[in-house]
């Protein structure tokens, strides 16, 4: 039996997401989506029934996730039709408490729970941490209101190593978007071919990126290659880019890729500025300095083929998440440290620390 849980909040947001664990959950996808084939950890986008497309992704044999748009609606028509058309069964998310009974505190309950969650290696370590970086920060005279601000917007950054972040690349046909992806992830999930147009539809994985080249630091994004934003008459191609512009406005890193022979994507084909700007095929680039790629003037020098400054790239895309500083510090992981955050009532965590 596959059960659906819901895991982020009830309530509107750009993107929600619908996890599916169980049995079956390779037949729920095919039946949803209408796709036949599921390898793991690649990112789909794809249609869910009539009700809305996003993306989709089969993490194990028994786990994959859904992020449709997080309107209420759109959500509650998903789990319904998972439910009452294909036989799921909802299940709340379970207690932390009652999952992990042999945790000495609440706290460390909940630390089980997120790393079990989590998606990024770089989590692991931090979520570990998180016990005694709490018991300490509050056996201190207490921070101040200033202080438990920076930790809760830290917090909204750190979060992404649980719920891995969507990076998107852009730019016109046969600049190598396709052979990025493929180095990134170290195998062939791309087709590649030079020809224009090879893709028509969207590519992806999880991914999992560092910037020292240590696993054990590496953070896991969405990785999406789009098709070339270009003028087409192909009525398949021009769904592809229709669906492509929508996933753009979303995205937490927008990287646009051209080649020495091709312009950057025009303005007026995309519906936000780029993140990241980056020329490909270059082979004999020199090193980048810390500014490069942060401006079309000034874009980030590699070469996907050969791999040639892609540990530059990888670092630039985890500064621009936001996770370019993991060293141990307090990370308010649960809504009970978020609302200390907010109220400063030390007393509220006493019993929850242990």
């Amino acid at each position: 039996m596959t059960r659906v849980t819901l895991t982020t909040a009830n309530t509107p947001g750009a993107v929600a997401i619908v996890q599916l664990h169980g049995e079956g959950v390779a037949e729920v996808l095919q039946q949803l989506t209408g796709r036949d084939t599921w390898p793991l950890r690649r990112v789909m986008l794809c249609a869910f029934a009539d009700i809305d497309e996003g993306l989709a992704i089969r993490i194990n044999d028994h786990t994959a996730q859904l992020m449709p748009h997080g309107g209420p609606r759109v959500v509650q028509r998903l789990l319904e039709h998972l439910t009452q058309q294909l036989g799921c069964t909802y299940a709340a998310a379970p207690d932390a408490r009652a999952m992990y009974p042999e945790a000495a505190s609440l706290i460390e309950a909940d630390m089980l729970d997120a790393i079990a969650r989590a998606t990024s290696p770089a989590a692991i370590d931090l979520l570990s941490a998180q016990p005694k970086l709490w018991r300490a920060l509050l056996q201190q005279d207490g921070p101040t209101s200033n202080e438990r601000n920076t930790i809760a917007t830290r917090s909204q950054s750190l979060k992404q190593l649980i719920t891995p972040p969507t990076v998107v690349v852009v730019g016109p046909a046969n600049v190598g978007k396709s052979t990025l992806t493929n180095a990134l992830m170290g195998k062939a999930v791309s087709i590649v071919a030079d020809l224009p147009g090879t893709t028509r539809d969207w590519v992806g994985a999880l991914v999992e990126l560092s910037a020292t080249g240590s696993m054990r630091e590496a953070v896991a994004v969405n990785w999406l290659d789009t098709p070339g934003l270009r003028d087409s008459d192909d009525a398949i191609e021009q769904r592809a880019i229709a669906l492509a512009k929508q996933q753009i406005q979303q995205a937490n890193v927008l990287v646009a890729m051209r080649d020495p022979e091709q312009p950057w994507p025009e303005a007026a084909s995309l519906p936000r500025e780029p993140d990241l700007w980056v020329v490909n095929k270059v082979d004999n680039a020199p090193p980048p300095d810390a500014d490069a790629g942060l401006a079309p003037d000034h874009p980030l020098a590699i070469s996907a083929a050969n791999q040639t400054h892609l540990d530059c790239l990888q670092a630039t895309v985890i500064n621009r998440i936001g996770l370019g500083d993991l060293h141990n510090q307090p990370w308010a992981f649960t809504k009970k440290l978020l609302a200390w955050c907010e109220a400063g009532e030390q007393a509220d965590l006493t019993e929850y620390l242990g």
